[in-house]
């Protein structure tokens, strides 16, 4: 199974251990991302009418790109089953930033693609992260939660992707049994984050949540030198934390109703 994410950090975060754990249980999945920094729907579209070559391309979660490229050489690299899309993290609460570039990039791809299709619904922030549309600090996650939902199932009914990775909903619900510590930086991922966005791919993308997630513990340094991995422990918190996502994801799972 192959995968492209047509992203920027936060598909990189989440996709960081997707192979790894596939690995670990005898899964054949490979992904690559098109990344650019805060990269938003509208730019990817602008990228795909140029012939620039912003992108670096990551494989595997593997901290070093394979090259830098254009959107055309990322969409024939391998031959994907499926390719993500997704909103830069500040704009993800509103689906009117997503059109009408997302569905001019969904045509424009199907010359080089017939993956499916699916969304990757990303996370809020930390609540002492400061954000103009929330206001100053204590930011208010809940509504940011809340509008990014609201918003993705807006986008996936006016796109007519029906699939939505809940991604943001792991780490919400995650929150709320262990606080505000799956970020390293207030919105990007740390290796608990990862290592659940991780497993909650594995789940969304074969449709089985039955599957031995623990077999892979990473050790961490997936973006750094010093923070550390997670323990089994709570890896087996987070198997549960992705398999309730996903039943609260119903209506949008991959292969319907886990």
């Amino acid at each position: 199974m192959n995968i492209l994410c047509v992203g920027n950090s936060f598909a990189v975060d989440t996709s960081t251990y997707v192979h790894q754990i596939a690995e670990a249980m005898g899964l054949d999945i490979n992904i690559n991302v098109l990344y650019i920094g805060g990269c938003p729907i509208d730019l990817h579209w602008k990228n795909f009418l140029s012939k620039d070559k912003p992108y670096e391309l990551y494989e595997n979660g593997n901290r070093n790109p394979v090259k830098w490229c254009d959107i055309f050489e990322g969409l024939t690299y391998r031959k994907y089953d499926f390719i993500t899309f997704q909103q830069r993290s500040g704009d993800s609460c509103d689906a009117s930033t997503f059109f009408p570039e997302l569905t001019n990039l969904m045509k424009g791809i199907r010359d080089y693609s017939d993956a499916t299709y699916l969304l990757h619904k990303t996370w809020s922030y930390s609540k002492n992260f400061s954000h103009e549309r929330y206001g100053s600090n204590p930011m208010d996650q809940a509504a940011m939660d809340r509008d990014i939902k609201e918003a993705y199932i807006e986008v996936s009914k006016k796109s007519g992707i029906p699939y939505i990775i809940p991604s943001g909903e792991a780490i919400k619900l995650a929150r709320e049994k262990y606080g505000d510590v799956l970020d390293r930086d207030g919105y990007h991922l740390n290796e608990m984050g990862r290592t659940l966005c991780g497993i909650l791919w594995v789940f969304f993308l074969t449709g089985r949540t039955d599957l031995d997630a623990n077999k892979f513990i990473p050790s961490g340094h997936s973006y750094d030198d010093t923070t550390e991995g997670v323990s089994k422990d709570t890896v087996k918190d987070l198997i549960d934390i992705a398999k309730k996502a996903l039943e609260n994801n119903k209506g949008y799972n991959l292969y319907g109703k886990m």
